[in-house]
């Protein structure tokens, strides 16, 4: 990584309901970034066309206002969502997410359209509709991973409806994300400070390991492309754990970070499984180099926002990061505080490769400045 220069932006005005930015997620192809807007639904924005190519970015590039190109204003909170892992924009069948929220079951968006393509539903022991806390494809994209309060529900994903498997959980199931180097791996957090690793075959699945060390329920988590390491953050814990899940059953290092809300702070791991990123709630983005073999220092840490940052996405195959920015703002009911508050609200996507200065335009500076 060498500099951080914006290249687009999108804005959220401060409504008296808060439609404020919750996280941002590129996907697969890197075509597109996905982003859900609290009170205002998931929005999708497409990558400026200049920026598919180049190793060189010029000083001069204007910011580009961004603007979805496709918008699903779907009622009441989202909890979680995650792209369809085969997505591919040559290939619109591919094309979608899923996404789970308040009172509802899970929705399979078409990412073209915007369209409902179909839902999963599941169940609580009442025969209730029961609303997912947390959603995740596995790897191949065959099954979606839906966390409940009692218990974990596999769907197939070629089969929406109510048809799934169960896996027991002591606890609500906050975080889920699936292993790419050993399919059928699922990692899952909870509210209750626990990651529990488990490995689904043969329609059955099977207990790996517990971890414990974390002071808050967990928010994120992120696989290490071997397999070997699972990266996890928590909400209200200043700290980002690194599993050795060779040698399960204590952290390999611990990472600092200002995570100071219940809102959750995202961290991303990069295609090349170098660089690991994380948000704050100082608006700060930090980057550290995991392939170390001590302990790594923050190689980067930037005050790229006025507001809690909260979301961070490392596109797979270009040197360009988007964040997000926002958090809920508790209103005092007698001074009404919360109008004075800064916000932000922002979806913001940076240069992180190599800047070349713009001789045109240094040319331009210099000559207006004799003319005055």
């Amino acid at each position: 990584m060498n500099t951080f220069e914006e290249l687009a932006r999108c804005q959220w005005p401060n409504y008296d309901d808060q439609h404020y930015v919750k996280s941002c997620k590129w996907s697969p192809d890197g075509t597109c970034l996905l982003t859900v807007v609290r009170g205002a639904g998931t929005h999708v924005m497409e990558l400026p066309s200049d920026l598919y190519t180049g190793d060189m970015m010029l000083t001069s590039r204007p910011v580009n206002p961004l603007s979805p190109a496709v918008s699903v204003p779907e009622g009441g909170l989202i909890y979680d969502y995650c792209w369809y892992p085969g997505m591919n924009s040559n290939n619109p069948a591919t094309c979608c997410w899923a996404a789970s929220g308040h009172e509802g079951p899970i929705h399979l968006w078409d990412a073209f359209t915007g369209d409902l393509r179909c839902t999963y539903r599941g169940y609580n022991n009442v025969d209730e509709l029961e609303a997912a806390i947390s959603v995740a494809f596995s790897a191949d994209g065959q099954n979606i991973f839906c966390g409940y309060k009692k218990n974990v529900k596999i769907f197939h994903t070629g089969r929406p409806g109510r048809e799934y498997l169960e896996y027991p959980s002591q606890h609500p199931a906050s975080c889920l994300v699936a292993s790419l180097a050993q399919p059928g791996v699922v990692a899952i957090g909870t509210w209750k400070n626990t990651i529990e690793l488990a490995s689904q075959s043969d329609g059955t699945f099977r207990h790996l390991c517990k971890l414990t060390g974390h002071k808050g329920g967990i928010t994120t988590m992120a696989f290490s492309l071997d397999g070997t390491r699972l990266y996890s953050g928590a909400r209200k814990d200043n700290e980002i754990i690194c599993w050795d899940l060779r040698v399960p059953g204590r952290p390999l290092f611990c990472l600092p970070r200002q995570c100071n809300t219940n809102q959750k702070i995202s961290i991303d791991l990069s295609r090349d499984g170098r660089w690991l990123v994380s948000g704050g709630t100082d608006g700060k983005v930090q980057a550290w180099d995991v392939t170390q073999s001590v302990a790594p220092t923050v190689h980067m840490e930037l005050p790229l926002h006025n507001d809690c940052c909260n979301g961070v996405s490392l596109h797979p195959y270009r040197p360009i990061m988007a964040t997000s920015s926002g958090q809920h703002r508790t209103q005092d009911p007698l001074h009404h505080t919360r109008a004075v508050l800064p916000y932000e609200n922002a979806l913001i996507m940076w240069w992180v490769g190599q800047q070349q200065e713009d001789p045109d335009f240094l040319a331009s500076i210099l000559k207006a400045a004799s003319n005055t």
